[in-house]
């Protein structure tokens, strides 16, 4: 996990049901002292589960990012679970998100990734 976090490559964990993977990334957590974001995926996800949620107050529409987005705007580690049970019109926004570093945000924002910034 550490030489692909090295390289800056993505990681897939697949097993049983059972606790295994998630101690295996709170460990790997801990070691390269990053913050963990947490989504559990079914068949009620929608795209602004993975984006932003918006609320109003006092009239105006205030914007809160979800798990997905902190983790690429902060560094954190995004775990996924629950993958095969999402309805298919959020697949391809996570897998945008996963594939290019990019996603179209609510609030007008455009997530891209640093290296392809300028490019």
């Amino acid at each position: 996990m550490l030489q692909k976090d090295k390289l800056g490559q993505d990681m897939i964990l697949l097993g049983r049901p059972g606790n295994l993977r998630r101690n295996l990334i709170m460990q790997f957590s801990e070691l390269t002292r990053r913050e963990i974001e947490y989504i559990l995926l079914n068949r009620d996800t929608t795209e602004s589960d993975l984006k932003q949620r918006r609320e109003i107050q006092d009239g105006t529409a205030t914007y809160y990012n979800q798990s997905a987005v902190r983790a690429a705007t902060e560094g954190r580690i995004l775990v996924i679970e629950g993958v095969e049970k999402t309805e298919r019109n959020v697949l391809p926004i996570l897998n945008n998100l996963l594939e290019n570093r990019e996603m179209h945000l609510e609030d007008g924002r455009f997530l891209i990734a640093a290296k392809n910034y300028d490019s």
